[in-house]
Protein backbone atom coordinates (compact mmCIF):
# COMPACT_ATOMS: atom_id res chain seq x y z
CA UNK A 1 0.00 0.00 0.00
CA UNK A 2 1.15 3.66 -1.07
CA UNK A 3 2.00 6.41 1.44
CA UNK A 4 -1.51 7.93 2.86
CA UNK A 5 -1.06 11.84 3.44
CA UNK A 6 -4.61 12.16 4.60
CA UNK A 7 -3.60 9.29 7.56
CA UNK A 8 0.03 9.66 8.48
CA UNK A 9 -1.18 13.46 9.08
CA UNK A 10 -4.08 12.08 11.46
CA UNK A 11 -1.63 9.97 13.30
CA UNK A 12 0.84 12.82 13.58
CA UNK A 13 -1.58 15.30 14.67
CA UNK A 14 -3.48 13.12 17.51
CA UNK A 15 0.18 12.72 18.68
CA UNK A 16 1.09 16.67 18.79
CA UNK A 17 -2.30 17.03 20.98
CA UNK A 18 -0.97 17.07 24.31
CA UNK A 19 2.07 19.41 23.32
CA UNK A 20 -0.30 21.84 21.35
CA UNK A 21 -2.83 21.96 24.30
CA UNK A 22 -0.24 22.66 26.54
CA UNK A 23 0.59 25.82 24.00
CA UNK A 24 -2.24 27.50 22.81
CA UNK A 25 -2.93 29.90 25.44
CA UNK A 26 0.02 31.25 25.05
CA UNK A 27 0.03 31.38 21.06
CA UNK A 28 -3.60 33.02 20.93
CA UNK A 29 -2.79 35.23 23.78
CA UNK A 30 0.68 36.57 23.90
CA UNK A 31 2.05 34.30 21.15
CA UNK A 32 2.53 34.54 17.09
CA UNK A 33 -1.51 34.39 16.74
CA UNK A 34 -2.46 36.87 19.21
CA UNK A 35 -3.13 39.72 16.59
CA UNK A 36 -5.27 37.23 14.55
CA UNK A 37 -8.29 37.72 16.07
CA UNK A 38 -8.17 41.40 16.97
CA UNK A 39 -7.70 41.97 12.97
CA UNK A 40 -10.30 39.79 11.84
CA UNK A 41 -12.83 41.05 13.37
CA UNK A 42 -11.92 44.44 11.73
CA UNK A 43 -13.98 42.48 8.70
CA UNK A 44 -16.57 40.59 10.13
CA UNK A 45 -19.54 40.74 12.77
CA UNK A 46 -21.85 38.24 14.53
CA UNK A 47 -24.95 38.93 12.78
CA UNK A 48 -23.76 38.28 9.08
CA UNK A 49 -23.27 34.35 9.67
CA UNK A 50 -21.42 31.61 11.23
CA UNK A 51 -17.71 31.15 10.60
CA UNK A 52 -15.61 28.26 10.35
CA UNK A 53 -12.12 27.28 12.39
CA UNK A 54 -10.70 24.85 9.77
CA UNK A 55 -8.04 22.96 11.43
CA UNK A 56 -8.90 24.30 14.84
CA UNK A 57 -6.77 22.53 16.81
CA UNK A 58 -7.68 22.53 20.71
CA UNK A 59 -10.19 25.11 19.80
CA UNK A 60 -8.91 28.08 21.39
CA UNK A 61 -8.94 29.94 18.60
CA UNK A 62 -12.41 29.56 18.10
CA UNK A 63 -13.62 29.73 21.42
CA UNK A 64 -11.94 33.31 21.53
CA UNK A 65 -14.20 34.38 18.55
CA UNK A 66 -16.99 32.87 20.37
CA UNK A 67 -16.76 34.81 23.31
CA UNK A 68 -16.88 37.65 21.27
CA UNK A 69 -20.59 36.65 20.30
CA UNK A 70 -19.78 34.82 16.77
CA UNK A 71 -21.13 31.37 15.73
CA UNK A 72 -18.19 29.46 15.58
CA UNK A 73 -17.87 25.58 14.29
CA UNK A 74 -14.33 24.09 14.74
CA UNK A 75 -13.28 21.19 12.82
CA UNK A 76 -9.68 18.91 12.73
CA UNK A 77 -8.71 15.89 11.29
CA UNK A 78 -7.63 14.47 14.56
CA UNK A 79 -9.93 13.19 16.98
CA UNK A 80 -8.13 13.79 19.95
CA UNK A 81 -8.03 17.71 19.23
CA UNK A 82 -12.05 17.64 18.80
CA UNK A 83 -12.09 16.15 22.65
CA UNK A 84 -9.78 18.86 23.43
CA UNK A 85 -12.00 21.38 21.67
CA UNK A 86 -14.96 20.08 23.05
CA UNK A 87 -14.68 20.74 26.63
CA UNK A 88 -14.45 24.20 25.72
CA UNK A 89 -18.22 24.32 25.05
CA UNK A 90 -20.12 26.25 27.24
CA UNK A 91 -23.86 26.77 27.58
CA UNK A 92 -23.48 30.84 26.83
CA UNK A 93 -21.55 30.34 23.67
CA UNK A 94 -22.69 29.41 20.23
CA UNK A 95 -19.75 26.69 19.35
CA UNK A 96 -19.17 23.62 18.12
CA UNK A 97 -16.66 20.98 16.92
CA UNK A 98 -16.72 18.11 14.81
CA UNK A 99 -13.89 16.07 13.16
CA UNK A 100 -13.51 16.17 9.58
CA UNK A 101 -11.05 16.93 6.79
CA UNK A 102 -10.66 20.43 5.23
CA UNK A 103 -10.23 18.71 1.57
CA UNK A 104 -13.78 17.91 1.81
CA UNK A 105 -16.09 20.24 4.37
CA UNK A 106 -19.24 18.34 5.18
CA UNK A 107 -21.21 22.09 4.91
CA UNK A 108 -23.46 23.48 2.47
CA UNK A 109 -22.11 25.81 -0.43
CA UNK A 110 -21.42 29.53 0.58
CA UNK A 111 -22.58 29.18 4.25
CA UNK A 112 -20.12 30.83 6.43
CA UNK A 113 -19.42 34.29 6.49
CA UNK A 114 -15.54 33.82 7.39
CA UNK A 115 -13.31 30.80 7.28
CA UNK A 116 -10.12 31.04 9.25
CA UNK A 117 -7.42 28.38 8.67
CA UNK A 118 -4.10 28.82 10.00
CA UNK A 119 -1.24 26.44 9.39
CA UNK A 120 -3.79 24.33 7.60
CA UNK A 121 -2.29 24.62 3.66
CA UNK A 122 0.89 23.29 4.80
CA UNK A 123 -0.17 20.04 6.19
CA UNK A 124 -2.38 19.37 2.86
CA UNK A 125 -1.50 17.29 -0.02
CA UNK A 126 -2.75 19.70 -2.62
CA UNK A 127 -3.21 23.27 -1.21
CA UNK A 128 -4.36 24.35 -4.44
CA UNK A 129 -7.80 21.90 -4.04
CA UNK A 130 -7.82 22.88 -0.43
CA UNK A 131 -8.00 26.98 -1.03
CA UNK A 132 -11.23 26.15 -3.65
CA UNK A 133 -12.83 23.77 -1.18
CA UNK A 134 -12.75 26.89 1.58
CA UNK A 135 -13.29 29.18 -1.42
CA UNK A 136 -16.79 26.98 -2.05
CA UNK A 137 -18.32 26.70 1.65
CA UNK A 138 -17.16 30.95 2.24
CA UNK A 139 -20.21 33.60 1.30
CA UNK A 140 -19.14 35.84 -1.26
CA UNK A 141 -18.58 38.77 0.25
CA UNK A 142 -17.14 36.69 2.85
CA UNK A 143 -13.20 36.96 4.41
CA UNK A 144 -10.87 34.09 4.71
CA UNK A 145 -8.04 34.40 7.35
CA UNK A 146 -5.62 32.48 6.06
CA UNK A 147 -1.64 32.05 7.62
CA UNK A 148 1.14 30.14 6.47
CA UNK A 149 4.50 29.06 8.54
CA UNK A 150 7.09 32.15 7.14
CA UNK A 151 10.77 31.13 6.47
CA UNK A 152 12.21 31.75 9.74
CA UNK A 153 9.59 29.21 11.80
CA UNK A 154 10.98 26.05 13.32
CA UNK A 155 8.00 23.49 12.35
CA UNK A 156 9.30 23.58 8.88
CA UNK A 157 11.86 20.76 10.01
CA UNK A 158 8.53 18.56 9.81
CA UNK A 159 9.29 18.39 5.88
CA UNK A 160 13.20 18.01 6.11
CA UNK A 161 13.16 14.49 5.66
CA UNK A 162 12.02 15.46 1.72
CA UNK A 163 15.18 16.32 0.82
CA UNK A 164 16.43 12.39 1.59
CA UNK A 165 13.45 10.90 -0.27
CA UNK A 166 11.13 10.49 2.52
CA UNK A 167 7.48 10.53 2.34
CA UNK A 168 6.36 14.24 4.73
CA UNK A 169 3.26 15.25 5.41
CA UNK A 170 3.82 19.21 5.38
CA UNK A 171 4.43 21.10 2.16
CA UNK A 172 6.96 24.26 2.30
CA UNK A 173 4.81 27.10 1.64
CA UNK A 174 6.22 30.10 1.08
CA UNK A 175 4.12 33.13 1.86
CA UNK A 176 4.62 34.99 -1.83
CA UNK A 177 3.44 31.57 -3.22
CA UNK A 178 0.65 31.33 -0.51
CA UNK A 179 -0.16 34.91 -2.10
CA UNK A 180 -0.01 33.78 -5.79
CA UNK A 181 -1.92 30.50 -4.90
CA UNK A 182 -4.82 33.01 -3.40
CA UNK A 183 -4.52 35.20 -6.38
CA UNK A 184 -4.85 31.43 -8.89
CA UNK A 185 -8.16 30.32 -6.92
CA UNK A 186 -9.83 33.59 -7.47
CA UNK A 187 -9.08 35.51 -4.00
CA UNK A 188 -8.12 39.00 -3.47
CA UNK A 189 -5.87 40.17 -0.73
CA UNK A 190 -7.47 42.70 1.79
CA UNK A 191 -5.06 43.00 4.07
CA UNK A 192 -1.74 40.98 5.18
CA UNK A 193 0.79 41.29 8.18
CA UNK A 194 3.75 39.08 9.53
CA UNK A 195 4.67 38.08 13.32
CA UNK A 196 8.53 38.11 13.18
CA UNK A 197 11.49 36.07 14.69
CA UNK A 198 12.70 37.48 17.95
CA UNK A 199 15.34 41.05 16.89
CA UNK A 200 13.05 41.64 14.09
CA UNK A 201 12.21 45.24 15.06
CA UNK A 202 9.10 47.36 13.66
CA UNK A 203 11.84 50.30 12.91
CA UNK A 204 13.72 47.14 10.59
CA UNK A 205 10.69 46.07 9.18
CA UNK A 206 9.43 49.94 8.36
CA UNK A 207 12.24 50.53 6.07
CA UNK A 208 12.26 47.12 3.96
CA UNK A 209 10.37 45.74 0.81
CA UNK A 210 7.27 43.19 1.04
CA UNK A 211 9.03 40.64 0.34
CA UNK A 212 12.38 41.29 2.49
CA UNK A 213 9.63 41.59 5.65
CA UNK A 214 8.00 38.12 4.80
CA UNK A 215 11.65 36.57 4.49
CA UNK A 216 12.02 37.45 8.01
CA UNK A 217 8.57 36.39 9.19
CA UNK A 218 7.71 33.36 11.01
CA UNK A 219 4.21 33.65 10.56
CA UNK A 220 2.27 35.13 7.70
CA UNK A 221 -0.95 36.44 7.52
CA UNK A 222 -3.42 36.78 4.67
CA UNK A 223 -7.03 37.99 4.89
CA UNK A 224 -9.05 37.95 1.76
CA UNK A 225 -12.17 38.04 -0.18
CA UNK A 226 -13.46 36.22 -3.05
CA UNK A 227 -12.42 38.39 -6.40
CA UNK A 228 -15.90 39.72 -7.88
CA UNK A 229 -15.57 39.19 -11.79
Amino acid sequence: MGFDWHQACQEQWNKMSDNWQANSREMWEEGSRKNIIPVLTRYIQPAKGPVLDAGCGDGYGSMLLAQKGFEVTGIDLAGQMIEKASARISPDMRLSFQQGDVTSLPFDKEYFQSIMAINVLEWTSYPHNVLLELKRHLKPDGILAIGVLGPTAAPRQHSYKRLHGKEVIMNTIMPWECARLLGDTGFEVVHQDGVYKRGVTDDMTSRLSLELCQALSFLWMFYARPAIG
